[in-house]
């Protein structure tokens, strides 16, 4: 009896699917008796009327009872009318199927080595990048109770979101003072501690003095992190007292970079006895919050609240990060803190309330979710991409297989011949798949290696916790999962197969009829459906690379060849203290007399650098309302020639715009569109509101330079003489004649000369400075464009695999039409037909896929849309490019076939 509703045939139900995939993994595993009593029962049922969910539900429960330790659990039963039969040892039967299967696999290491290979590559990238998903996303920050952790600073009015979607406030530094006020009144953190950026002087070891990295920290930090020295002790409570023992922490990679791991060093003062004192080295891999610090401190020095420098609660230079009390929720917490910011705003106004009433509120974010910022989205779409090769690595491996599986028909035949049932032969091919699994996932754990070890090298610094990220027992317990995971997948392909195909056609050596016939058909999927994947990988990558490409065609509107920037502090140990803007004079004028420099100039930002100071400027008869922010700096006459951008209307700075002078600015272009409207500025009178209402004339205007990244444009920019900006380092930019590296030494020794105890920093060319902003960019389209390259070579060398294996079975039929008269042409173009027919049918789908997903990508592109014809017409003409030359060899071998050969061998 047949069952209509599960699609029969031949006086039996048709299995679902599911079914047919739950009975042919526990054939692979167990005894065939038990699977064909539990099969035959089921159809049993439902042919005699049983719903089908009931009979899969009893289907599963019978199944479910065979899988034990080995995957089996071994039961003798009584077969209706065939006596007992028993499963026999389940590890003696692995153990021969392993030792059959290796067998098999070495009389065809080519085979081997191939499937192996393309695992490798899929496991490799997917481990790689979960090595960094897991370090960035999974992992909690190494502090103790890195989970209640947050970071906490001051809000401006009117700005409160960095990322809304992440739930990210926007966070200033805070001063002392507000901080001591903070710690007392907002109950809602269990402790609030802070940190301040800093930087401490070293002697002279043959190099020249050196300005290392540092941070101040409050007395709690310690505590708070959970951190405990390696060497030595933290510090003492006097110590956090102004005019205290001058002492500091060292970090473990400076202990050994700078003092050799001396474990005396502890207890002894640096720089040959007049440095402050050593107390302690901090543990290997620790480093303060990364968010606070771009780059890990070399030392640690104590906070000092009391010091005169923190009387002024306009100096907002602490970060802080507390810890959320027991109970305590984040929304909570920033509404008290909030409250708090309020009241203590009304107790001190001074530094805190803005002209307009408003004042400096007080916001938190969770540590690690300000950490991970907006490249949680980055990571989780790199991921889905090495997840996409390693579907179309499966997915080859499963095409390589199945061609495999038909090849070995004879084979199979003799076995069943012999006695061995179809649980038994697909438990074979299944052991051969997990093998080839195992195998590549050994390959991927080595490509993983080298994969973080490049991702260390090139990754910009931009990717959270980079410094933590490795391949540890964690990544390779997960690689190892991978691995069999994908072997069972690839190898429950042939393994369905093998389980359709009736005993007669293995006997007949299964050339022939139906199933060769699905077998084909099943093969030309996987082959599609690895040529839609890739379609999806490639056009990504292209609309990657066709926006770094118009990236790097932005005119940063100046001329950065032959350009060099340096930072200088104009403060100096020991010097008599001058106004800032003449040591700016001096140190430019040193600079400007180096051999090799044809002219230089100051500015308190050069191009491509986040500017420091952002002044809100109004108009007249604008008032406390507008609220302006425009990107501020403080330039030395002849800047604007110096870096090559050109004067559009009025005039440049001169001599006689000194510090007694009338205030007067210069505004670039986007300037006068965004506040004007493109009107008449020259004589315009401006107000900046952050400096004493100071009365400022337009003098000048100038062409857009691009300030940040060139993804921001060019923004609305106001430049002042650097005699009327009182700030405490210059930034100098020099036009080179001569190659950098033979200019810097000569820069470095010139400034010993205004300070032989602070060197120069950040001594980089313009186009060093350039590159640095598109390491993001570029580091994105170099990773999805490998993924993509390696899936087109996979998806090609699929097509490629397909079509030789379908025209070494047809051999006899090709040999046939030879014989006939059919000319070479045309079985040329029948085989290449069929390969450009199937990267069609890919092509189609990828293209309708690569579109839904596009979006993903927008957040990533500059100067193009998601759906830039352009590059999908690339993309298509690309892989149809690579379509034809991976059938033009079958189709060469097809026309080659010697009917003569071909008749003798029938």
């Amino acid at each position: 009896m047949t069952d209509p509703r599960a699609g029969g045939g031949q006086g039996h139900p048709r299995l679902p699917l599911a079914d047919r995939l739950l009975l042919a993994l526990v054939r692979g595993l167990g005894s065939d008796f038990v699977v064909g009593d539990v099969e035959e029962r089921y159809r049993e049922e439902l042919a005699g009327g049983m719903a089908l969910g009931a009979a899969r539900r009893r289907l599963r429960r019978q199944t479910v009872k065979t899988v034990g330790w080995w995957g089996i659990t071994w039961r003798r039963r009584s077969a209706r009318g065939k006596g007992t039969r028993t499963g026999g040892d389940g590890m003696a039967t692995w153990t021969k199927d392993v030792v059959v299967a290796l067998r098999g696999l070495a009389r065809r290491p080519g085979f081997a080595l191939a499937v192996v290979a393309t695992l490798g590559l899929g496991i490799g990238a997917t481990g790689t990048i979960y090595s960094v998903v897991d370090t960035v996303l999974l992992r909690p920050l190494p502090f103790a109770e890195g989970g209640r952790t947050v970071l906490v600073g001051n809000t401006f009015p009117r700005r409160v979101w960095d990322d809304q979607a992440a739930d990210l406030q926007h966070l200033a530094g805070v001063s002392v003072l507000n901080w001591m006020e903070y710690r007392q009144r907002i109950r809602a953190f269990q402790a609030l501690e802070a940190l301040e950026p800093s930087n401490l002087l070293l002697s002279d070891v043959g190099d020249g003095p050196e300005l290392a990295s540092a941070a101040r920290v409050s007395e709690g930090v310690f505590r708070l992190l959970g951190v405990t020295p390696a060497l030595g002790r933290t510090f003492l409570p006097e110590e956090h007292r102004s005019g205290g023992p001058d002492v500091v922490l060292v970090s473990h990679g400076t202990w050994l970079r700078r003092f050799g791991g001396d474990p005396e060093v502890v207890g002894r003062p640096m720089d040959g006895g007049s440095g402050p004192v050593v107390v302690g080295v901090l543990p290997r891999g620790f480093r303060p919050p990364e968010v606070v610090f771009s780059t890990s401190p070399d030392f640690l020095m104590p906070l000092q609240p009391d010091h005169a420098r923190y009387a002024d609660r306009g100096r907002r230079s602490l970060y802080l990060v507390g810890r959320l009390a027991p109970g305590v929720e984040l929304a909570t917490a920033r509404d008290e803190a909030q409250a708090v910011a309020e009241a203590v705003s009304e107790d001190f106004p001074d530094g805190n309330v803005y002209e307009d009433g408003e004042f400096l509120g007080v916001g938190a974010n969770e540590l690690k979710n300000a950490t991970v910022g907006a490249s949680r989205r980055l990571l989780v779409l790199f991921l889905a991409a090495s997840g996409m090769l390693l579907l179309i690595a499966a997915l080859n491996a499963a095409t390589l297989l199945l061609a495999r599986t038909l090849e070995r028909s004879r084979e199979l035949g003799v076995r069943a011949a012999l006695g061995a049932g179809g649980g038994t032969l697909i438990r074979l091919v299944l052991t051969e798949g997990v093998l080839l699994g195992v195998a590549g996932g050994v390959v991927g754990a080595g490509l993983a290696y080298g994969g973080v070890a490049l991702v260390h090298r090139f990754g910009p610094s931009s990717i959270p916790r980079l410094a933590e990220i490795a391949v540890d027992g964690r990544i390779l317990g997960v690689t190892t999962l991978v691995a069999v995971a994908t072997g069972v997948a690839v190898g429950l392909v042939p393994a369905l197969r093998v389980g359709r195909t009736p005993p007669g056609t293995y006997l007949q050596g299964g050339t022939g009829g139906t199933a060769s016939r699905g077998g084909l058909r099943l093969r030309g999927a996987l082959v599609v459906a690895q040529v839609t994947v890739a379609v999806v990988l490639l056009s990504g990558a292209g609309l990657l690379l066709n926006s770094f490409a118009h990236l790097r065609a932005v005119d940063p509107g100046f001329d950065p060849q032959g350009l060099l920037t340096l930072r200088m502090d104009t403060k100096r140990p020991g010097a008599e203290p001058a106004p800032a803007w003449q040591d700016w004079e001096t140190v430019v004028a040193h600079v400007a007399a180096v051999p090799g420099v044809v002219a230089a100039a100051g500015t308190s930002n050069p191009p491509f650098q986040d500017p420091f100071w952002a002044p809100w400027v109004r108009l007249p008869g604008e008032g406390a309302e507008v609220r302006e922010s425009n990107a501020g700096y403080a330039v030395t006459p002849g800047y604007f020639d110096v870096v090559g951008t050109r004067l559009v209307q009025g005039r440049a700075f001169s001599a006689a715009d000194g510090p007694d002078g009338p205030f007067v600015a210069i505004v670039n272009e986007a300037w006068v569109r965004q506040r004007l409207g493109g009107g008449e500025v020259l004589g315009q009178v401006l107000r900046f509101t952050d400096t004493d209402e100071r009365q400022v004339t337009v003098v000048g205007v100038v062409e857009d330079v691009i300030q940040g990244r060139a993804q921001e444009g060019s923004l609305p920019a106001v430049y002042v003489p650097h005699t009327q900006a009182d700030w405490p380092f210059v930034q100098v930019v020099a036009r080179l004649a001569l190659p950098a590296s033979v200019v810097v030494p000569e820069v470095r020794k010139a400034l010993t000369v205004f300070s032989p105890y602070v060197p120069p920093r950040d001594v980089r060319t313009m186009d060093e400075r350039i590159g640095a902003t598109r390491t993001d960019p570029r580091f994105q389209t170099l990773l999805l464009g490998s993924f993509a390259s390696l899936a087109l070579l996979l998806a090609s060398a699929g097509l490629y695999g397909s079509l030789s294996h379908a025209v070494a079975r047809r051999r006899r039929e090709l040999g046939i039409r030879t014989a006939l008269g059919a000319p070479r042409k045309g079985l040329l173009a029948m085989v290449v037909g069929q390969g450009v027919r199937l990267a069609g049918v890919g092509l189609v789908l990828g293209l309708a896929g690569a579109l839904a997903l596009s979006r993903v990508l927008e957040s990533l592109l500059f100067g193009i849309t998601p759906r830039d014809p352009a590059t999908y017409v690339t993309v298509s003409a690309v892989l149809g490019v690579v379509a034809a030359l991976a059938s033009l060899v079958p189709a060469r071998r097809a026309t080659g076939v010697d009917p003569v050969e071909v008749l003798k061998s029938e």
